[in-house]
């Protein structure tokens, strides 16, 4: 049974057992939607996920749990995060800038001029990880946008800002650096009405000045967000426009001057540059993965594994996935996405991390809200110490084949205990059916608000 079909079937009982079971956690569909490596530490990685921030330090054999209510978020909201060269997690909140500089016991909010900010994206340094830069864009009172490009070189603990504010009318939403010039920045965003026009900003003199350019086919309903760019070439960059009927990925090889669009999809929701840049994936929980040469760019489907973020290192290609579907809810690939190995799993996550005492923000506020959180993600309420977690999912665990079974049906058997998973104890068999319905009727959900159309090269039909 494909994910639509499954959807179908479970939409009833998924949403019969929302309506009785008591609200836990934040009540959102459990996945993941960013996955971070440490720069300076490959064992280091950290997940969002939307119910907490999830870290390892061990290479993904076992997880801690950091609630959102320590970072200084709550509901829907999705930060961006970064880690940059000493371990150090920030988070662009609505509100400000979130910063933890020991491995996630206390959080701190920026003050002064970020103090109540809108925090829209972050972005490291590749050369240089201590070095981040912030874009902050913010509609105030008078409906005048406040747009700044932010600098820190310490790791996140001082910012400067770098140039002036960008015009009023300008509505920030992404920026990244060029790895090989890091005077080059770009900022996506789009101009305010009549025509909201969505543009690219491009600096080469690290934010001092700007250039405006503009993104064919992005306005307000189809905003251009930066997807990488060229680790060689600065002038080599993707965007990805986000768009109501289908997104799509357009390429500028002249430093936004021009563009060209060679991908669409019904949704992009990963999108990864090779550490090379000779390679580029991009993919969804509705279009698979799909992978090309960037000298082609011609795209070829390499699975179905139902992508939710795309993070590409020299270890492999790093994927967000759809655990009760896809056997892990994030994995990484050693052949460039044809398979998995799970690296988080529900059953590996081990609640808020042990070396934060009850004086942090973590210590503080974390461990009364685990277990009704565990019991609603489906993981476990606790982990021995020292003791790595069961299962066919446990490190080290077999892989999946990103395009196994049909449409993205399960390869590899989903770990012992994984959350929302159709053998997941609690409730009994009733209670494990259900628990299995309602994670499908979220499959359900994404594929009515993205629609059913394949992805396809420009012009295909």
């Amino acid at each position: 049974m494909n994910r639509i079909a499954l959807g179908l079937a479970a939409a009833a009982a998924g949403l019969a057992l929302s309506a009785a079971t008591p609200a836990r956690a934040n009540g959102r569909y459990p996945t993941a939607g960013q996955i971070l490596v440490d720069p300076a530490d490959p064992e280091h990685i950290v997940v969002r996920a939307t119910y907490g921030v999830l870290t390892t330090h061990d290479g993904g054999e076992r997880w801690s749990w950091i609630c959102e209510a320590a970072i200084g978020y709550s509901g829907f909201e999705d930060p961006m995060l970064v880690v940059t060269a000493d371990g150090s997690i920030l988070a662009g909140l609505f509100d400000g800038l979130s910063a933890t500089h020991d491995r996630g016991c206390d959080w701190h909010i920026a003050e002064g001029a970020l103090a109540g900010r809108n925090i829209v994206d972050l972005s490291i340094d590749r050369a240089d990880p201590a070095s981040v830069l912030l874009l902050g864009s913010s509609v105030m009172a008078s409906d005048a946008i406040l747009t700044q490009v932010w600098e820190s070189k310490d790791d996140g603990r001082t910012w400067t800002q770098a140039g002036g504010d960008f015009p009023s009318t300008f509505l920030g939403v992404t920026l990244d650096s060029a790895p090989s010039d890091p005077r080059r920045i770009y900022v996506s965003g789009r101009r305010n009405g009549p025509t909201f026009e969505g543009i690219v900003r491009r600096s080469d003199d690290r934010g001092a000045t700007w250039e405006e350019l503009d993104v064919p086919g992005s306005d307000d309903r189809n905003l251009p967000y930066l997807g990488a760019v060229d680790p060689k070439n600065p002038d080599v960059v993707y965007v990805r426009r986000d768009g109501d009927g289908a997104d799509a990925l357009l390429v500028s090889r002249d430093g936004g001057a021009t563009w060209r669009e060679v991908f669409q999809a019904a949704s992009l929701l990963g999108l990864a540059l090779s550490p090379d840049g000779t390679e580029i994936a991009a993919g969804s929980d509705l279009d698979g993965l799909w992978v090309a040469p960037t000298d082609t760019l011609e795209f070829t489907q390499v699975g179905q594994l139902g992508v939710r973020c795309l993070t590409w290192t020299a270890r492999g290609l790093f994927a967000c996935a759809d655990e009760p579907l896809d056997g892990f809810s994030a994995g990484v690939s050693t052949d460039g996405g044809r398979t998995f190995s799970p690296l988080m799993t529900l059953d590996r996550l081990c609640g808020p991390p042990e070396a934060c005492g009850g004086d942090s923000s973590t210590g503080r506020t974390c461990p009364g809200l685990w277990r009704a959180t565990a019991r609603f993600v489906g993981a476990g309420a606790s982990c021995e110490a020292g003791a790595g977690p069961g299962g066919a999912a446990g490190a080290g665990g077999g892989e999946a084949s990103a395009g196994g079974g049909e449409a993205g049906a399960v390869a590899a058997a989903p770990s012992a205990g994984g959350g929302c998973s159709c053998g997941a104890s609690g409730g009994g068999r009733a209670g494990a059916l259900l628990s299995c319905l309602a994670a499908a009727g979220g499959a359900l959900l994404r594929a009515r608000g993205h629609g059913r159309r394949r992805a396809q090269a420009p012009g295909a039909r």
